[in-house]
């Protein structure tokens, strides 16, 4: 039997906000009582005012778990994104102030599918092998990576939105196997008072706010 890996977990997820200094009189589109479509080559803005993260069945793990938070906002914390032509997608925008002549497409690389007034984005992060420490302390990359599928769900209320990320989490070994995925989500479920592990593991970014 191998030494015992103990998996360091990085869970980074980029996100379009924006601290946007002063204040300006340029705002959304307006919101139509009872619409059901978004406004085709409009700038959004906004304003993020909740953050909070949820767990699926994952390791409960303090080292698992500790790296992964709600994301971070702040007064000035923004959700920015421009509808084109035929407001089919929706684009994540960078700007400096609230004034769509200020904004410039984000290097987030989310792009929505509108659908409505529900915008979806979805993409799988690149492969990453998994941080390990064995028995001795020395640290190492693994032969196994996590797999993040990373799904956006965008609803616009109207005055106000709901957005979701979630992360659905996997283990993947080289080929042919080398067992250290097996090895580490077995350790990994042996230090978690809720037997759970990474595989089938869904961690849920939430965020609310109102639009500007």
């Amino acid at each position: 039997m191998g030494a015992n890996l103990f998996p360091m977990t990085r869970c980074t997820l980029p996100l379009c906000f924006l601290l946007l200094a002063g204040c300006s009189s340029t705002l959304s589109p307006a919101p139509l009582k009872g619409r059901t479509t978004v406004q085709a080559s409009s700038v959004y803005f906004w304003k993020v005012n909740t953050s909070t993260v949820e767990w699926g069945a994952c390791s409960d793990a303090a080292d698992f778990r500790k790296s992964v938070s709600a994301l971070p906002i702040g007064m000035n914390s923004f959700l920015i994104y421009k509808t084109n032509a035929d407001a089919k997608q929706a684009r994540t925008q960078a700007c400096s102030a609230l004034d769509a002549s200020t904004c410039t497409d984000s290097t987030s690389g989310v792009v929505f599918d509108v659908a409505g007034t529900e915008l979806v984005f979805t993409r799988e992060n690149p492969k990453e092998p998994l941080r390990v420490r064995d028995q001795t302390g020395v640290e190492r990359d693994s032969k196994c990576k996590i797999t993040q599928l990373e799904t956006w769900a965008m609803r616009d209320q109207g005055m106000t939105f709901e957005l979701e990320v979630t992360n659905s989490l996997g283990l993947e070994d080289t080929m042919p196997p080398s067992g250290e995925c097996d090895q580490i989500e077995t350790n990994l479920i042996g230090r978690s008072p809720n037997m759970a592990g990474i595989r089938g593991c869904i961690i849920t970014f939430k965020l609310t706010g109102e639009l500007r």
